[in-house]
């Protein structure tokens, strides 16, 4: 029954937490360390069925989902640079890995600029998407 009792309550505690990143596109890094911490507890409670293997598997998924989400709040800044300046933006990382975001056409009646967003490993192109980033409240739209 205690076992139960502390995982409703590290739950609740995540869900709390969570919550308040609220906007759709941001906030991505705390999203994703309450979120892996969360998985991370349920996965180490449900493996080692002791307190070590729960704070353990916190740990490890908070870590795991902070990196997670801070790549992806990175892809979002790149894209709503691009968008600000109407310049091309590169972000590197010491791997030799690379974000590339580059403006397009802007519809002016619509208020959103087209950004081609590629990644880079080792100098050869893994993946390439194109979005829509629009002023105001709406911030991306992928194609």
């Amino acid at each position: 029954m205690k076992k139960i009792f502390m995982m409703f309550v590290t739950m609740s505690f995540a869900s709390v937490i969570y919550s308040c990143a609220v906007p759709e596109d941001r906030y991505n890094t705390q999203k994703g360390a309450v979120l892996g911490a969360g998985l991370g507890a349920l996965a180490g409670q449900a493996l080692g069925h002791n307190t070590r293997s729960t704070l353990l598997g916190t740990g490890l998924g908070m870590l795991i989902g902070t990196i997670t989400g801070n790549a992806i709040d990175q892809s979002h800044q790149a894209g709503r640079e691009a968008a600000a300046t109407s310049k091309r933006v590169v972000y590197y990382d010491n791997r030799g890995a690379a974000l590339e975001a580059i403006p397009g056409r802007y519809d002016q009646h619509r208020g959103c600029r087209t950004i081609t967003k590629r990644v880079w490993e080792s100098g050869r192109l893994v993946r390439e998407t194109v979005e829509e980033i629009c002023e105001g409240n709406r911030y991306t739209q992928e194609y």
